[in-house]
């Protein structure tokens, strides 16, 4: 299937976020998913300008869906930063395998050499303590890191990549996919496996948090 691509529109009668590509081929409840999934949480996005963030989520009928959402320079009608562009690949399960492994495979040596080293095995270790499921709850892996810029996160979302592709066994039971969420600024109502940046995760009381 062809890209979608949503962004914020400035002009006409539906000023806001919108699907500015073909949405052609996909259903109504296909597109309104992708709505409600394609952006990563959080208020205060204007102090990320230039940041990517890249999630994976599940669609019904077993598609998979990859987003990768850049913090524009945009300003809004009211003149607030932190728009948002996000670029979706609908995927098959094998195809979406691909993509990732793919994406991996093109961060600098640099880059790659570094989220190996974040993923050693320590880092796994706390992981499978961190996600033992809890009664009446959906498991979820919190991880934080201290944001510098975006050229810095790059580690952490090709970290990430790597996990996804080379999951704990408890995430296992998630399904063939993991749903991640590589740059998010809350975790509620967000992927599964979810990185925030450190001054964010300070404010989680209530749930672990993995510092990587």
């Amino acid at each position: 299937m062809p890209q979608l691509i949503l962004e914020y529109v400035l002009e006409g009668h539906q000023r806001g976020y919108n699907f500015t590509s073909s949405t052609k081929g996909f259903s109504d409840d296909i597109l309104k998913a992708i709505w409600r999934s394609a952006m990563p949480r959080g208020q205060g996005w204007g102090s990320y300008e230039g940041a990517r963030s890249l999630k994976c989520f599940m669609l019904e009928g077993g598609g998979v869906a990859l987003s990768d959402v850049t913090v524009t320079d945009q300003r809004d009608e009211s003149g607030r930063s932190g728009i948002r562009r996000a670029v979706i690949d609908v995927l098959s399960v094998s195809a979406s395998i691909d993509y990732l492994e793919r994406r991996f495979r093109n961060y600098p040596q640099s880059v790659q050499a570094q989220a190996e080293k974040k993923l050693s095995v320590g880092l796994r270790a706390r992981l499978m303590d961190k996600s033992m499921p809890r009664p009446n709850k959906t498991p979820q892996i919190i991880l934080s890191h201290s944001y510098a810029t975006p050229a810095d996160w790059e580690v952490v979302e090709a970290m990430i990549v790597k996990l996804a592709l080379s999951p704990v066994m408890t995430m296992l039971r998630w399904g063939k996919v993991i749903p991640f969420t590589t740059l998010a600024l809350d975790y509620r109502e967000e992927s599964r496996l979810v990185v925030l940046p450190e001054d964010r995760a300070q404010r989680i009381d209530n749930f672990p948090v993995v510092r990587v």
